[in-house]
């Protein structure tokens, strides 16, 4: 996993600790869960295809790997809570940050 893709899913993975909460409190209670349902396919889309691009043309994965990890990393953004604090966020940002440490030795 490259590092940029990790931070970016991160980074918008935080959206759903301040932002959002904040944006659908404004919304009658119907139209808050159509708010988080479009929010989190939006933010599916965005992050899968984001975080593919980078693997396949910054860190040169192939094109069926780059997709499998840039949809991973697009669950994981959408789904409406943030992973970031918890354990799983820390896997990813330590599995990338490992990546590149053994891409500075080769």
């Amino acid at each position: 996993m490259h590092l940029l893709s990790a931070l970016v899913a991160l980074a918008t993975d935080k959206l759903w600790d301040t932002i959002l909460p904040d944006m659908a409190r404004l919304l009658p209670p119907q139209e808050k869960e159509r708010f988080f349902l479009c929010a989190g396919l939006l933010l599916l889309g965005l992050i899968t295809l984001s975080a593919t691009l980078t693997q396949r043309w910054v860190d040169r994965d192939g094109l069926g790997v780059a997709l499998a990890k840039g949809l991973a990393m697009g669950i994981l953004a959408g789904l409406p809570y943030s992973f970031g604090s918890t354990a799983l966020g820390l896997i990813f940002i330590g599995w990338s940050g490992i990546n590149e440490l053994q891409k500075f030795e080769q």
